[in-house]
């Protein structure tokens, strides 16, 4: 908890510091998520599910910018036994994610700004929530970690004072604790931002 509020307190800081600097952005932002565990066992079928994610960004820079996040995720799965009838494993984790995203602006319109985007993500688990039927041995709470990370990339627009992300989050870390069972989450997510300054 200590950790985050240091990180909210840097971006107030660093937003109130240079909120007349040019090419300096900060602001809220809301979105959809599309999340999937997926496994290396040929025998279990995974099915995405749906969440949404809320927090702040900064951006720095002008035709190449920096862009620091700060995210509240939602991030849900089902993996499903066929092997074993009527067994399913729903696995939801609440985290805080930390995106560090590189960008470039490829088209400069009046309107509309046209971006693309990449960089690591590090994310915290604040709460893990595992649903299991009819599945023995299957994965629990207590097997998954409390901190992981990812590399995300996209692209996004930007219309007046409002920002929009269409990203795609390669999970690269494994949530599992077990050697027998990896598990990575994978995600797409779909944000609207609003620029304050």
């Amino acid at each position: 908890m200590k950790k985050i509020l240091f990180v909210v307190v840097i971006l107030v800081i660093t937003g109130t510091i240079n909120a007349q600097t040019p090419g300096f952005t900060l602001g809220p932002k809301i979105g959809a998520t599309l999340s999937m565990y997926e496994t290396d066992h040929e025998t279990i079928k995974e099915e995405a599910a749906n969440s949404f994610h809320w927090g702040a960004f900064a951006r720095i820079g002008s035709k190449v910018y920096i862009q620091p996040e700060l995210l509240f995720m939602k991030k849900s799965g089902l993996l499903v036994n066929p092997a074993l009838s009527a067994s399913e494993q729903t696995i939801k984790l609440r985290t805080i994610d930390v995106p560090v995203l590189f960008g470039v602006k490829v088209a400069n319109l009046k309107l509309v700004n046209v971006r693309i985007f990449a960089g690591p993500v590090a994310s915290m688990a604040l709460d893990k929530e595992v649903v299991t039927e009819n599945w023995p041995d299957a994965i629990t709470e207590d097997d998954l970690r409390s901190a992981n990370w990812g590399v995300q990339f996209g692209a996004g627009a930007d219309v007046l004072m409002f920002t929009l992300d269409l990203r795609y989050e390669l999970g690269m870390g494994d949530y599992s604790k077990l050697d027998a069972y990896p598990l990575k989450n994978d995600l797409v997510t779909l944000s609207l931002g609003w620029k304050l300054f």
